[in-house]
């Protein structure tokens, strides 16, 4: 049966319980966890101990999974095609004009890493000490503007290609196409040198995760990914 389990002031959570000792004792050292630090005078201001995901047999809910971090309100909308005018009911209902793109060092108090503390990677940061991910984090600088700008002078709208590796464009002959977007975004692997005529070689984000950063290099080297810059 899935519990409800509530830590004493701000995160409610779901945890999965089956016949067992582990799971009342991970319960029962949260509880007394948090009650040491309410004592203690500000709980808030502390990283919650370490999830694992060992501790679970099956994916936990937790009441909090759609609290997202937002900037400023969204610009006014300009463009005809904007997505913002979309009146597809569950479109609307799922899509955050606003929600925050980057990660930057103000990204994260006490109460986001908390929160963000309960989802496995790549989503979270369960399993991680706070000291060991925020040293990180508070190099990235805060971007001076965290949307994404349409180009001056042109009718508002954003055009943004995302590209991928699953070679679904080898042969296309799409690179102008992809390169004439305002944004283009690459994932993975993110292959352009040999490849422009396809996939062009314009990139102004890329996106990846701990394993693709570090995998690409040996998976993809026949293609010639053997450095972070091609």
């Amino acid at each position: 049966m899935l519990c409800l389990f509530p830590f004493f002031f701000s995160w409610p959570t779901f945890i999965e319980i089956d016949d067992g000792e582990w799971e009342d004792f991970v319960l029962e050292r949260y509880k007394a966890y948090w009650k040491r630090k309410l004592k203690s005078g500000l709980p808030h201001e502390t990283p919650m101990p370490l999830l694992y995901k060992k501790d679970f047999k099956k994916l936990p809910k937790w009441a909090f999974e759609d609290a997202y971090n937002q900037d400023a309100q969204p610009r006014p909308r300009t463009c005809d095609h904007s997505l913002q005018n979309s009146q597809d009911e569950k479109f609307r209902k799922a899509f955050l004009p606003n929600i925050r793109l980057f990660l930057h060092k103000d990204s994260i108090n006490m109460s986001e890493w908390n929160r963000l503390s309960h989802f496995n990677n790549p989503f979270g940061f369960m399993e991680y000490k706070y000291d060991d991910v925020m040293d990180s984090v508070k190099l990235i600088p805060k971007p001076k503007e965290p949307m994404l700008l349409p180009k001056p002078g042109d009718d508002g709208c954003v055009r943004c290609a995302v590209v991928g590796t699953g070679g679904i464009l080898n042969g296309s002959k799409k690179g102008v196409e992809i390169d004439g977007h305002d944004y283009v975004f690459r994932m993975n692997g993110a292959i352009t040198k040999g490849y422009e005529e396809d996939v062009g070689n314009k990139t102004s984000v890329y996106v990846h995760t701990a394993h693709s950063i570090t995998t690409s290099l040996s998976l993809l080297k026949k293609y010639g990914r053997d450095s972070y810059y091609k």
